[in-house]
């Protein structure tokens, strides 16, 4: 975990900012988090944190926190091949439960947890297995011993990780209904069963205040409809499991069965069916969309793999049993046969003396074992566990720079901005408040969402406009990169996808002075001003950007309407001295698109890999289009407008794109192709005004930045740093290979006034 320095993953600085977050403020209120998303409700459940920050401030190493995590997480998932063994052991038998053990050490989802930082979870899958153990083992203790154990463990559970508490409380329950139904099929008693809820009661009760105050903080949190549906969509484009997963899972449930008749001499017994059902609740949930359950289904293959293990390490204890018997029973019937022959090898006669029962069973089972690590994904060496770490490394010593000189230079309170991993592990570390461009699959209190899309798009550009059908977003003038870019909203994924892209140092304007042919591109000119303006009555918004030189002015307007899926697109160009004329206006526009058709007042694209139609309406004037068809996507098209020699030129033309058909029978030739898209592209040049009842959203980047209080912004996204180091907002302040830190000049000194 330590062996680049710092331990993967961003979770760990996550984890970091609730540690610190306990200990620097002495807070009993574990739902505050001072660091995450600028400070506020967290819904991270804090048994891990308590833990580690009483270790932390025993230890002393409050100023290395990540190394005190490790050795901590280090040690816990060590006791997850504890518990392993002994549920396994209390289940069946202690051979099989010796290959389980060794099987989990070896998983890869054990360690790759490890990696990415899933220490709350490492903690509750081996607080799993130690109480199911302790439940197939209560007839070995007395009433009080199991009740305040296991109480004391169901409790840890309930404050470490909610989805842990869901998975485990719905296994036990199951398995109690079941056996209440008929005790006498599972070899069992009413009595012996109910005794497993109480510690459920018991244990919600000693972590009742934290319970119902993250209950009440989850339903408030949560209430708003339409934002929640946010987080619901990108779970749903991003997180659904596959089947080819899942299916062969839920075909091997019935071996549990199997394996309790071989060694408990029934099919029915009460530690197969815990174990069938601890298969069976995670396999089912991970298709919980099916049945309106919306949330992080991944999540569930952790539940999935020490059952699995389970059956793998008891079946191959069998299978190695078994073989070694038939090899034993055959050398011991040959023995008794009349000896052909004097001369065998002695050294043949030793090994064949040395081959026991035991050793057979030894030797099938080393060699399946150590085949597997090769063979089998699901195990992992050691070379392939630092590979997995390098995956997921967020952190190295240029990244760590930025966050202690973050600590060192800024006041206390100073507010951060910066992308999801490294901003996780600047709040944490650095205890600055760090709102991250978080993704809304990766959220889970709804507080966090509106901040955590403007820090994306803070990051990432100036101005955005989206009306529900269509979105813009324009990087202002102070870098040629999406000047502007528009999105469609497709219908299989929450993300818009990025169809048309007019670049400024693509944005072309020649003109003459004094007879002389000159050119300049607009990325060259001087900004003037960057505003967005909404209509008073919210049915518009307008992004534009002025710029200038000595001798023309060059301003943009980019306007999206509340019931359009049109982007209209307007240029003006005026020369300041009498003796500039105008000639050409150029734009290249960059397409994803393959050209459909070019022909009058439009010219059309279709993407069929993600089944998106494009278009290009020309209002007034008509350029002169030359396309381009064999260049890689994107593809550029330039759009050369005629200005005629005059001292001022507008052009004008409306840009739309939206999502399609996925009907195959659509794209199977050419002519199938023109009969569907060219009735939609010749309804599209009336331009039709669509219903909707969505407003329009916008951000301007200066408005977001005061209304958040943001003092500085880290990236590390060098292509970026023009973005902020020609806006005379911000001012660098840090820089190296990897980082760069901006202060935001309205905010940055205004910090503990």
């Amino acid at each position: 975990m330590l062996w680049p320095t710092f331990p993967s993953g961003a979770d760990i600085g996550l984890h970091n900012s609730v540690i610190s977050s306990i200990i620097h403020s002495g807070n009993t209120n574990f739902l505050y988090n001072f660091y995450q998303m600028g400070g506020g409700l967290s819904l991270t459940f804090p048994g891990y944190h308590i833990f580690a920050s009483e270790i932390i401030a025993i230890t002393g190493l409050s100023s290395s926190g990540y190394i005190a995590q490790v050795f901590i997480v280090a040690l816990f998932s060590s006791f997850i091949v504890l518990a392993a063994y002994l549920v396994t052991r209390a289940a069946w038998t202690e051979s099989g439960a010796l290959i389980v053990a060794f099987l989990v050490a070896v998983s890869r989802f054990d360690i790759e947890m490890l990696m990415w930082g899933g220490y709350p979870n490492v903690i509750t899958l081996f607080l799993i297995p130690l109480t199911f153990y302790l439940y197939l083992q209560k007839n070995r203790f007395s009433s009080a011993p199991f009740l305040i154990s296991t109480s004391i463990l169901e409790g840890s559970i309930f404050l470490t990780h909610s989805l842990s508490a869901v998975i485990f409380v719905t296994v036990t329950v199951t398995t109690v209904l079941f056996v209440l139904v008929s005790p006498s099929s599972f070899n069992s008693s009413r009595k012996h069963v109910l005794f497993w809820l109480l510690p459920i009661v018991f244990g919600a009760i000693l972590v009742s205040p934290f319970l119902s105050q993250a209950a009440h903080a989850y339903f408030t949190s949560n209430a708003t409809l339409n934002t929640a549906l946010d987080i619901q969509s990108a779970i749903l484009s991003t997180k659904i499991v596959p089947l080819e997963i899942i299916v062969p899972l839920f075909a091997i449930l019935c071996l549990f069965f199997f394996l309790s008749k071989e060694y408990r001499g029934r099919y029915f017994s009460l530690p197969a069916f815990i174990f069938f059902i601890w298969l069976l609740v995670p396999l089912v949930l991970t298709q919980g969309y099916l049945f309106g359950l919306i949330i992080d289904y991944n999540r569930f293959l952790y539940f999935l793999l020490l059952p699995v293990l389970v059956l793998f390490g008891m079946f191959l204890n069998h299978g190695s049993l078994f073989l070694a018997r038939i090899i034993d029973t055959y050398r011991s019937l040959t023995s008794q046969l009349p000896k052909t022959t004097q001369n065998t090898n002695k050294y043949v006669i030793g090994i064949s003396q040395r081959l026991s029962h035991r050793n057979l069973y030894v030797i099938f089972v080393g060699g399946i074992l150590v085949g597997s690590l090769f063979l089998v994904p699901l195990f992992v060496t050691p070379s392939q566990g630092l590979a997995i770490g390098s995956f997921y490394q967020v952190m190295d010593n240029s990244g760590y720079q930025g966050i202690q000189w973050a600590e060192d230079n800024t006041p206390i309170g100073s507010i951060f901005v910066s992308d999801a991993l490294y901003g996780w592990w600047l709040g944490g570390f650095s205890q600055r408040p760090t709102i991250s461009a978080v993704d809304p699959q990766y959220l889970t209190g709804i507080n966090e969402l509106n901040p955590a899309k403007n820090a994306s798009l803070l990051l990432d550009t100036d101005f955005m406009i989206d009306n529900g059908f269509i979105q813009v977003r324009e990087d202002g003038g102070h870098i040629a990169r999406h000047n502007p870019e528009i999105l469609t909203k497709l219908n299989w994924t929450y993300f818009p996808y990025s169809f048309f892209n007019f670049d400024s140092d693509q944005i072309k304007i020649d003109y003459t002075v004094n007879g002389n042919a000159e050119q300049k591109y607009a990325n060259n000119l001087t900004v003037q001003s960057m505003q967005l303006q909404i209509s008073p009555n919210d049915q518009s918004a307008t992004i534009v950007i002025s710029r200038s030189s000595n001798l023309i002015n060059y301003t943009q307007f980019t306007t999206i309407y509340q019931n359009s899926k049109f982007v209209n697109i307007t240029a003006t160009v005026d020369s300041k001295e009498k003796d500039v004329s105008l000639n050409y206006l150029t734009f290249q526009v960059e397409s994803k698109g393959i050209p459909v058709t070019s022909s009058g007042n439009t010219v059309a694209w279709i993407d069929e890999g993600v089944k998106a139609l494009g278009q290009l309406i020309f209002v007034g004037g008509q350029p002169e289009v030359r396309q381009t068809v064999d260049n890689a996507p994107p593809y550029n098209d330039n759009l050369q407008y005629s200005l005629g020699g005059t001292s001022q030129g507008k052009i004008e033309f409306a840009a739309t794109t939206s999502s399609v058909s996925d009907d195959p029978d659509i794209y199977k030739d050419q002519d199938s192709i023109n009969n569907f898209f060219i009735p939609i592209i010749e309804a599209n040049l009336n331009m039709p005004r669509q219903p909707n009842s969505s407003s329009i959203t916008t951000f301007d980047y200066q408005i977001a930045m005061q209304y958040y209080n943001i003092s500085y912004i880290a990236t590390r996204v060098s292509d970026l740093n023009p973005k902020f180091t020609g806006d005379h907002n911000f001012s660098l302040v840090f820089i190296n290979d990897k980082v760069a830190i901006f202060k935001v000049e309205a905010n940055a000194d205004q910090v503990g006034r």
